[in-house]
């Protein structure tokens, strides 16, 4: 008997445990978050389905969780078109830009067709032999096709247009057009292709004895390396030689440029501190002489390495200022990966209202971009 009661014991208490787990789950699974069912008898077990209760409705920031997910669908494409943009900001006009303008506001672009406005154009001129003309349309025309992702299409033109510019002796616009197929080689990942164009047109600046020339091309160049693999020698050349240069020059718009460049290679090594520090000198100098055209890269890149460098606030408040730059431009790229950057930050934050907004404006320029939606503003 005295080894029997512990025993009956046991099972008493462990009857009691099991019976209240089960009540409790069954009060629990018995709450009808739908308000809809107000009668239900717990006990009775006739016949008939079981009642089913709705599981209770998601919060605001629940759905927001889930749309976040939903973007993760989307994200190659978007990040291919914003570094492709990237790219085709670093490409160069020639002529006076009289068929399409660099960055056609998007609204316009919709209503008639950039590219079918260049053939034409392109045509017209091949008939009316006006052959350095043509070279400026084929030179935009190749443009139009990186920004569109006809890559193969584009070297094609870049090349028709560098022979034309050759065939009538151009050769100021010639390099400039040599410069555009050397970035669209880089932005393949061809950089033997883009080195040696980079070389070449180093090595002309350093016969024409022009200082700019020389440093915008050893500039050039050093990025080059620097993707290569070549870190050291990228930032020597750039600080001993390029900087030096521009300075004789007197080009301050060049010298922000060397720092910017000098940034994004540090960037590329993620040192992100020196990239900081040489991109707020570009911005000193561009803020002092009112060089507006490169402010949107700065204030972009300043926003990217601050989030890099686990800075997120700072980042936010300069990822504002480079969108507004941005959309003054008709820079939609910029624009995209700026409320891509700005969304996910206030989304890790727990910020819901700010991460809404910034997805609310992605997505309006997502549509726009790849399923033609009219824009409300741009």
């Amino acid at each position: 008997m005295k080894i029997k009661q512990p025993l009956w014991r046991f099972s008493a208490y462990f009857c009691f445990f099991f019976w209240g787990g089960l009540t409790g789950a069954s009060a629990q699974e018995s709450v009808d978050f739908s308000g809809i069912i107000t009668k239900y008898d717990s006990t009775f077990s006739g016949i008939g389905p079981k009642v089913y209760f709705l599981p209770p409705p998601k919060t605001e920031a629940e759905l927001l969780d889930d749309r976040y997910a939903e973007k993760e669908v989307d994200s190659a494409l978007v990040e291919e078109y914003v570094k492709r943009m990237a790219y085709y900001h670093r490409l160069e006009m020639t002529g006076n830009g009289d068929v399409a303008v660099k960055y056609v506001p998007i609204h316009e672009s919709q209503l008639a067709s950039v590219e079918g406005k260049l053939l034409m154009a392109a045509d017209y001129n091949l008939a009316s032999n006006n052959l350095n003309t043509l070279a400026d349309i084929q030179n935009r025309l190749a443009m139009e096709y990186v920004a569109i992702g006809t890559i193969d299409y584009a070297i094609e033109f870049f090349e028709k247009a560098i022979w034309t510019k050759k065939t009538v002796n151009n050769m100021a616009d010639w390099e400039t057009i040599s410069n555009n197929l050397a970035v669209t080689y880089e932005y393949l990942g061809q950089l033997d292709k883009a080195y040696a164009l980079r070389q070449e047109l180093y090595e002309r600046a350093v016969k024409s004895r022009d200082n700019r020339d020389q440093a915008n091309t050893l500039m050039k160049l050093a990025l080059i390396k620097a993707k290569k693999g070549g870190w050291n020698e990228a930032e020597r050349d750039i600080i001993r030689k390029v900087v030096p240069l521009f300075r004789r020059a007197r080009d301050e718009a060049g010298r922000a440029s060397a720092y910017s460049t000098l940034a994004a290679i540090y960037t590329l090594q993620h040192k992100y501190p020196e990239a900081q520090w040489f991109l707020v000198q570009a911005k000193t100098i561009v803020d002092r002489e009112g060089i507006a055209e490169q402010l949107p890269e700065i204030m972009f890149h300043l926003a990217e390495t601050k989030k890099y460098a686990g800075n997120p606030e700072v980042a936010i408040e300069e990822y504002k200022v480079a969108s507004n730059l941005a959309k003054k431009d008709h820079r939609i790229g910029m624009q995209l990966a700026i409320q891509d950057a700005l969304g996910n930050l206030y989304h890790e934050a727990g910020d819901y209202d700010g991460a809404a907004l910034a997805l609310n404006q992605y997505d309006l320029l997502k549509n726009m971009l790849f399923k033609g939606v009219t824009p409300v503003d741009n």
